[in-house]
């Protein structure tokens, strides 16, 4: 038999949208009948999630551009395999939002909240540029907390913020103001991705299988969402109030991190002093279809 031994795929998740395919796969058998051999870490943050992947503790990850490429710049192994979340613009939305009964405007803005050196942080500073604000007239202010940050939005202890789903979807619904989101510009902005150490990502059958994988749970979530709902709202955090009455949509497919989205995101890390120097795309992006 020609049949490859592959490496366990230790596959370390947060308790947010961009798992649900993973956990589709898992609930759907699909691991196995792919001939993987996966086991799945769900992380109460980020934090936890890379100091388990810099450990060897997970050897797959979802994760972002923004805190893999710093993560890259820091010397640790982390290669990207694919776009997970936001192959298309309306996927994985992140929105600035403005309290409710607040009048500003956006080039009236001068004070955001976000979490500093974070995708939030990015998709604040390109929709304000791609708006013709310049984002360093604007002080961010940071709460790294998503749940703190969407109370002092809704409280109006801010002057706006940068939320994304499903924190932005109930902020909407309970009437804070869109100011602008990051599906509004045409292009994919904010994108989370799946990160592997390099033995993993250098297999390049065992990365289309995985991804292989995961287009067929999600291809299942798509076609009936409302089948997955328990599982989902189990194993993703969603607010109480959207129980029952929210699931997000995903329209994209898990493919190839596109080259034009790593360079919207080194250049604005490198401009930020967050990396050393901007890397080239093939040192991290593997381009396994």
């Amino acid at each position: 038999s020609n049949a490859q031994v592959h490496p366990r795929l230790s596959i370390g998740l947060l308790p947010i949208i961009d798992s649900i395919p993973f956990i589709v796969a898992d609930v759907e058998g699909l691991y196995a009948k792919y001939g993987l051999n996966v086991t799945l870490h769900v992380y109460g943050s980020a934090r936890d999630r890379d100091s388990a992947f810099i450990a060897g503790i997970i050897n797959v990850a979802v994760n972002d551009p923004i805190t893999t490429l710093i993560l890259a710049d820091k010397g640790v192994d982390v290669r990207i395999i694919a776009t997970l979340l936001g192959e298309l613009p309306g996927d994985g939305v992140f929105y600035l939002l403005a309290p409710p009964n607040s009048t500003i405007t956006v080039t009236e803005l001068k004070r955001i909240a976000i979490s500093r050196n974070t995708i939030i942080e990015f998709a604040a500073w390109t929709m304000l540029e791609l708006l013709g604000v310049n984002p360093s007239d604007v002080e961010f202010i940071d709460v790294p907390s998503i749940p703190v940050r969407y109370q002092m939005l809704m409280e109006g202890r801010v002057e706006a913020a940068v939320l994304p789903d499903p924190w932005g979807s109930l902020a909407l619904a309970r009437g804070a103001r869109l100011l602008a989101s990051d599906d509004m510009f045409g292009r994919p902005i904010t994108m989370s991705v799946i990160v592997a150490k390099s033995d993993v990502a250098s297999n390049r059958e065992l990365v289309s299988r995985l991804v292989a994988v995961l287009n067929e749970a999600l291809s299942l979530y798509k076609s009936n969402p409302e089948k997955y709902r328990r599982v989902v709202e189990e194993r993703v955090f969603i607010p109480e109030e959207l129980r029952g009455a929210w699931l997000p949509k995903w329209e994209g497919r898990i493919t190839v991190y596109p080259r034009d989205n790593f360079e919207l995101v080194a250049k604005w890390l490198s401009l930020r002093g967050l990396i050393s120097r901007v890397p080239s795309y093939d040192e991290v992006v593997v381009s396994v279809t």
